[in-house]
């Protein structure tokens, strides 16, 4: 699985929300709003210690590290925290690591409370061997596992940047929440890796996406669906993505959209007029549908946007469920039931200023699709 939630968070979400009270039909609920504003330390920084989240049961933050590797070489990372099941305080960190003669190795480390730790005055997580950490426009990060071990250094080409304020709520309270954050839309990428049973060294480089992702409401109650697509490069880098709470929040979304050129923001948007067509429908799972055409229109200021993102080849279909063993499954199936399609895909994108000049941007990318509940 990529950026988004590891199997072992989303299956954490499914055995918690058992137990997660209903909210009323009346609570209120706010997508991400306003003009961006600058990603800071404290957005990023493990908020485990605040607003109760150290005993609630439904807070996980994670910070996610997807490659493009050159020669061959692939990668993913994932540093995660979570109260879920047994114990609170707990972390873990999920690698990936493909080799050019085609040798994939998966690697997932589960850390107690008091067997990691993170910085007060900066930006550094520590679970065990494995470190991330450095100031947000050049993260360094170090993984250690039994398979091999890496590090990796990063140089930002486009900013860190957040959707508005970052937050989208849900309910009165204000501890109920969804946090995101873009640490690297798209950074340049060296490191070397070394693989066990193997005493040199071997140098990597390409370029990466960083995100970093906070939830104090369990995955049912957060989304019913949710789209994502990515397409990272050095010269254009496009970001979507469009969530639908469950019905009791009404018809807002969580929305945004953002594309940078040569490291420069073009546009945003947190409110985006959205059409979907070319449904695939789950030949396994009744209900189950999946939207491969998003239109997309927005007006911001003299720019009027219009593009649309399109799926093309499926390239895996993962069913959260399949992972429980049948008693829980049982259970669990009765309140929550993820399932998600990877998809290769394409965006186009054209923009018209108040001049009536055109431009275009297009580019290929990975789109995804989070069915929670049909």
């Amino acid at each position: 699985m990529n950026s988004n939630k590891t199997r072992l968070l989303s299956i954490g979400f499914l055995l918690v929300a058992l137990t997660l009270p209903a909210a009323a039909r009346s609570d209120p609920f706010t997508p991400f709003r306003g003009e961006s504003k600058p990603v800071t330390v404290e957005d990023v920084r493990p908020h485990i210690g605040e607003d109760g989240n150290a005993t609630n049961e439904f807070y996980s933050e994670w910070w996610s590290f997807v490659f493009q590797m050159e020669d061959g070489y692939g990668a993913y990372a994932q540093f995660l925290l979570y109260n879920l099941g047994p114990g609170d305080g707990m972390a873990a960190v999920r690698t990936t690591l493909a080799l050019p003669d085609g040798f994939h190795m998966n690697e997932k480390t589960v850390y107690e409370s008091g067997e990691w730790d993170y910085a007060k005055d900066k930006f550094e997580i520590r679970l065990g061997d494995n470190v991330v950490g450095g100031p947000l426009d050049g993260l360094k990060i170090r993984l250690k596992n039994e398979s091999f071990e890496a590090e990796y250094n990063l140089e930002n080409i486009a900013p860190p940047w957040k959707p508005g304020s970052g937050r989208a709520h849900y309910g009165k309270s204000g501890k109920r929440h969804y946090d995101f954050q873009v640490i690297a839309p798209v950074a340049r990428m060296t490191g070397r890796v070394k693989v066990e049973g193997e005493d040199e060294w071997r140098p990597v480089k390409g370029i990466m996406y960083v995100d970093h992702s906070m939830a104090t409401i369990g995955m049912h109650e957060q989304s019913k669906r949710w789209l994502r697509f990515r397409s990272i490069d050095p010269k254009r880098t496009f970001l979507m993505a469009d969530i639908r709470p469950p019905e009791l929040y009404g018809d807002e979304t969580i929305q945004y959209a953002v594309l940078f050129e040569e490291g420069r923001k073009v546009f945003e948007s947190l409110d985006l007029d959205l059409g979907f067509g070319s449904r695939y429908v789950d030949p396994e799972k009744s209900g189950y549908v999946a939207a491969r055409l998003v239109e997309m229109k927005h007006k911001e200021g003299d720019l009027k946007i219009h593009g649309a993102v399109k799926a093309r080849k499926m390239t895996n279909r993962e069913d959260f469920l399949a992972a429980l063993s049948p008693a829980i499954r049982f259970v669990v199936s009765k309140f929550v039931k993820p399932i998600m399609y990877y998809f290769s895909g394409l965006y186009t994108i054209e923009t018209v200023d108040k001049d009536g000049q055109k431009k275009r941007y297009k580019g290929n990318g990975k789109y995804y699709v989070t069915i929670v509940n049909p």
